[in-house]
């Protein structure tokens, strides 16, 4: 155990209290040393040692697109647009052609075969019931929205009717084609005619 008396310690033992000062010194600085190197090999270890990856950029938030969205599709872009117009315009000038000359034929390229056909019935119906000429006399453009291969179109028609009798009528009315893509052609498919009060078949009718 430690003496209690410090005088006494240093006259019994006259070397140990000469001596004791330095080495303390020397066994603290060797300590800190000692400290100081597993602190610092301690850091070294706990970097990472693969190499350092910048963080990844925020991601940006998706564009809003700019086209209309409508129910069927978006706005065709101008180019369909007016090829679509062209095709329902050819159509319209056709069902004309084919009851003047009695020939449906002239219907094909514009038509897919089952609206062909349906062409086909709706003009034996009109010359049924006496009709010897219709006429296209306006196109009034509304919404043309597409979808994939298909495609909507809304058109205000004005048609001029004629009846052997010699009278003639005219009316005005909505139609919504719907048209599919056929070997890179747009082709209508269906035309219907919402406003209409009672159901009819497509097509030029006389004005109520």
């Amino acid at each position: 155990m430690l003496p209690s008396n410090t005088s006494d310690f240093e006259l019994k033992n006259p070397q140990a209290s000469k001596s004791g000062g330095p080495r303390a010194g020397l066994f603290v600085t060797i300590g800190l040393l000692v400290l100081l190197i597993g602190v610092i090999a301690f850091a070294v270890t706990r970097l990472p040692t693969g190499t350092l990856s910048r963080p990844a950029p925020a991601a940006a938030p998706a564009p809003v697109p700019t086209a209309n969205v409508v129910a069927n599709g978006v706005t065709a872009d101008a180019a369909t647009q007016q090829a679509i117009q062209d095709v329902i315009r050819k159509l319209d000038e056709a069902q004309a052609q084919a009851i003047a000359t009695n020939d449906p034929n002239v219907m094909v390229a514009t038509a897919t075969a089952d609206f062909y056909q349906q062409q086909v019935a709706i003009n034996q119906d009109l010359v049924n019931n006496g009709v010897t000429e219709v006429k296209l006399l306006n196109l009034e453009w509304g919404q043309i929205s597409v979808a994939g291969n298909t495609a909507t179109a809304t058109v205000y028609e004005t048609w001029s009717t004629t009846f052997d009798d010699g009278t003639t009528e005219q009316a005005r009315d909505r139609n919504v084609y719907t048209l599919v893509q056929e070997n890179g052609a747009w082709k209508v498919q269906a035309d219907e005619h919402p406003d209409q009060q009672a159901a009819g078949a497509p097509g030029p009718a006389p004005a109520p």
